[in-house]
């Protein structure tokens, strides 16, 4: 029945706190005459902050011993749809000070009625006492009573509670909002990162339909175990949540099971972190059956270790919104048991679509048809230049991930030149490795290309750093033997062009003619390849007359 820092506490101390359970606040009273002067002389006596919580029937339902300066609470068992739990807390200060922003917070992360504070300044001097409550405003506030003598306080807590209950439930005139509306944090240990990782969950926010209301940022060094981003900043963030009625939390970097836990319920409002705002993004951008496979493998093996009884960070991802979209939605409550069956039967569908992928591999490799698969950071435009490449229909939006299953698209060009061209899933910073795992069978098409465009985005300030993680996964997935071209894309959107002899090609994939240079050098790459004498694609060649690079261009035809 005691929480918090009881160490070094006499037993007589002790057997005080133990007795106040069986003790009643008067219902109708804020904070009890008998009650109040007993919590102040224990405070003074143990020099510590002494509090209780007190249901709306006057029943204590838990002892709190804090230190000299603040009252740490428990984790609270929140009911869901936002109620109030329908306590508050009543503690005793050992010295006079005025209510913490600490005391406030806990009103909006634990939903209190009221919060109060008593402390007499000398022995015989009476009982003072302040408290604080959330206003009923549309955006609620924290209302701060500065200290009076407790005998003056006219207050009928009950009739007060009555009254807030039933201004709850009418209408505020609240607008309608299409789509969920939350809070960015993101902590790094240096400023470039912050900046980096800021502007990237801004757009990922955006790409999953997210109205980022607030964004807060943190440089720390060495994250804390327990929350990530320390007590200082969550307070503050538990007040901005609490002004702007937000519907979620997203967090930078990923959150460990214990964090995520942790976090849930210290906070009112749903928790996601960046490797499930991922997820959810590809979970919406799924279409194919192998594509929704994987999301919700990726899903579950990332959520498995979080099935730990019942808070906002799994709640969340039940009835959709951001978070928890997907096939995977209906197992997360199921046990560890059940979900990694799910997972056992989804990695072997999984292993058989791979299996497909190798047989079509194959076919293609026995007719010997070259192919060249387009990779790079997400939204550097890949799914832009298949379509200006080969007329493929697919999705081209200005957003990360818009397309997540692959289209394979061949192509007859002058000479009776026939490539095949791939667009894969799009990389980003820290890519999750369940979600790397999970699409083990899109990415495999990799490793069978015969030449990598590695497109980037040249219109993008930070498109070096974006160039080299790219290449970094690359070398990952140890496929840095397979030739590369680095193409810059959007160069109609670049200030200045470099120098022509460069080894890179710059193009717009919205501008035809500026896919000529890239077309040609894939048409001479893989002719000088089949005039190699150790090169083990042959083919017997006939007298032909080739055409201009513009027009070869211009005249590649599409095969289904």
């Amino acid at each position: 029945m005691i929480f918090g820092h009881t160490s070094g506490l006499k037993p007589s101390q002790l057997h005080l706190l133990e007795n106040l359970p069986r003790r009643r606040n008067p219902p109708d009273q804020l904070f009890g005459a008998t009650l109040a002067a007993l919590l102040v002389e224990i405070a003074r006596e143990t020099g510590r902050e002494i509090g209780i919580l007190v249901d709306r029937k006057g029943a204590i339902r838990q002892v709190i011993v804090g230190t000299s300066e603040n009252l740490p609470l428990p984790t609270p068992d929140l009911p869901e749809g936002g109620l109030r739990p329908g306590l508050r807390l009543l503690h005793a200060h050992p010295t006079h000070r005025p209510l913490s922003p600490e005391d406030c917070t806990c009103l909006y992360s634990h939903r209190l009625d009221a919060v109060a504070a008593c402390i007499r300044l000398h022995p015989e001097a009476p009982v003072q006492i302040t408290w604080a409550f959330l206003s009923d405003e549309a955006t609620p506030a924290p209302r701060i009573a500065p200290y009076v003598p407790l005998g003056r306080l006219e207050l009928d807590f009950q009739a007060w509670i009555a009254d807030r209950e039933q201004t709850a439930v009418r209408p505020r005139g609240r607008e309608v909002r299409h789509g969920e509306r939350g809070m960015l944090v993101i902590v790094a240990p240096d400023r470039a990162r912050l900046e980096r990782r800021t502007a990237e969950l801004q757009e990922l926010a955006r790409t999953a339909g997210v109205e980022v209301v607030e964004v807060h940022t943190q440089l720390r060094q060495k994250y804390d175990p327990r929350t990530m981003i320390g007590r200082g900043k969550l307070d503050d963030i538990l007040l901005t949540l609490g002004r702007h009625e937000l519907d979620l939390l997203i967090l930078d970097p990923s959150l460990s099971p214990a964090q995520a836990r942790v976090l849930s319920e210290l906070t009112p409002v749903r928790i996601v972190d960046r490797t499930m705002l991922i997820l959810d993004i590809f979970a919406q951008r799924a279409q194919t059956r192998e594509g929704k496979l994987q999301v919700e493998l990726a899903q579950l093996k990332y959520t498995l270790p979080r099935l730990v009884g019942r808070n906002s960070f799994m709640s969340r991802l039940m009835g959709g919104g951001t978070g928890g979209r997907g096939p995977g939605e209906t197992k997360l409550e199921t046990d560890r048991r059940r979900v990694r069956e799910r997972i056992d039967r989804l990695d072997k569908q999984i292993d058989q679509i791979a299996s497909q992928r190798a047989i079509q591999r194959q076919k293609r490799k026995d007719r010997r048809i070259p192919v060249v698969s387009i990779v790079g950071y997400t939204n550097a435009g890949k799914s832009t230049l298949l379509h200006a490449l080969t007329g493929a229909d697919v999705l081209m939006e200005d957003k990360l991930f818009a397309t997540l299953d692959p289209r394979t698209r061949r192509v007859r060009y002058p000479d009776e030149e026939e490539i095949i061209f791939t667009d894969t899933v799009g990389f980003i910073e820290d890519l999750p490795p369940d979600l790397v795992r999970a699409f083990r069978a899109t990415l495999e098409e990799l490793e069978q290309a015969d030449l990598l465009l590695h497109l980037v985005d040249g219109s993008d300030p930070g498109n070096d750093f974006k160039r080299l993680q790219v290449e970094a996964i690359l070398d990952e997935m140890h496929l840095a033997h397979i030739p590369r071209f680095t193409v810059y894309n959007k160069s109609d959107r670049m200030p200045v062009l470099p120098a022509a002899d460069t080894r890179d090609l710059y193009l717009s994939a919205v501008s035809p003619p500026t896919l000529v240079p890239l077309v040609d050098r894939i048409l001479t790459f893989f002719k000088k390849k089949r005039t190699r004498p150790d090169s083990k694609r042959t083919r017997l060649e006939t007298k032909r007359t080739r055409r201009p690079p513009a027009k070869a261009a211009a005249d590649g035809a599409v095969l289904e």
